[in-house]
């Protein structure tokens, strides 16, 4: 008995296999809705910018719009609401009014805070991730008070306004930096309390006119992101390539053209080629007696 090599029935496999897969479907592509890629799109949309409301020419790291959700990190992510640009952070929505992609900063404000001073969610907002935090040169907090049984009370104070957010008084107050507090509300009991930013300089604005709280509210407050992916991305293009975001991994890919490739500029093997790959390596490396 001589051992038989395999070599040329390898060969032959590798042949057949490559012709099969240029007319196979990648189905390393996840689905959209969870911010993946779907089979019937390439990476090349990841070139694309998008426009939403007084934003414009939208790219990398931010998603949205022409631009899926694998072309960027998920907390980048921005919804088009009725013209509107919202991102979310730490689970609070934010409408963006301003945003500086050379300085990497973002004027948001609470959405529910939009044109309304009753708040749909009661929460503090402290924004401070690994992606966000809030500019504390330019920022200071408000601290809002709901369900106040102040009700018997008047006049009242000018921090004053009443608001329903389903608690047993309507009553509700501010507080801001060093604002005074009104000699009245010492005999005053509030059911929740809530922190929310604000720039100084409407909070300036709003001691000099104590009346004007929503309007200085909406005027938002300035937070600066982060993207610790930028290093890696970077070498993308050395090979000319594009960066994206692989959900699967939470780790930035580079797409060279319409393909995933990596930072050489290497296709990398996608579906089941990879263990196609591996199963001819190992038979390669086998004889089989007679």
């Amino acid at each position: 008995m001589h051992p038989i090599l395999l070599s040329p029935i390898l060969n032959l496999l590798l042949l057949l296999f490559f012709f099969y897969s240029l007319d196979a479907t990648p189905s390393f592509w996840p689905n959209k809705e969870t911010h993946e890629i779907q089979p019937k799109e390439t990476p090349s949309v990841c070139s694309q910018t998008f426009a939403c409301g007084p934003l414009q020419g939208l790219s990398y790291p931010f998603t949205g719009g022409a631009r899926p959700g694998h072309c960027g990190p998920p907390e980048f992510h921005i919804s088009c609401v009725d013209d509107s640009p919202e991102l979310t952070i730490m689970s609070l929505r934010y409408r963006i009014l301003e945003l500086n992609p050379v300085h990497k900063n973002l004027r948001l404000v609470r959405s529910d805070l939009w044109n309304s001073t009753c708040i749909d969610k009661l929460a503090n907002v402290t924004i401070k991730s690994e992606f966000f935090a809030s500019n504390e040169n330019d920022d200071t907090e408000v601290s809002i008070f709901y369900g106040c049984n102040s009700s018997t009370i008047t006049p009242k104070p000018e921090n004053w306004f009443p608001c329903n957010v389903n608690l047993p008084f309507n009553d509700s107050y501010y507080l801001i930096g060093t604002f005074p507090i009104h000699p009245i509300m010492g005999d005053v009991n509030c059911e929740i309390e809530t922190t929310v930013p604000i720039l100084k300089t409407a909070a300036a604005k709003l001691g000099a006119n104590r009346s004007q709280f929503q309007e200085e509210i909406m005027e938002g407050f300035n937070v600066n992101y982060t993207n610790p992916y930028d290093n890696e991305c970077a070498k993308c293009l050395n090979v000319k390539g594009g960066c994206g975001f692989d959900s699967n991994s939470s780790r930035p890919v580079c797409f060279c053209g319409d393909r995933v490739c990596d930072i050489s500029g290497e296709m990398i093997a996608i579906g089941n080629s990879a263990w196609f790959l591996r199963f001819v390596l190992a038979l390669d490396s086998v004889t089989i007696k007679w």
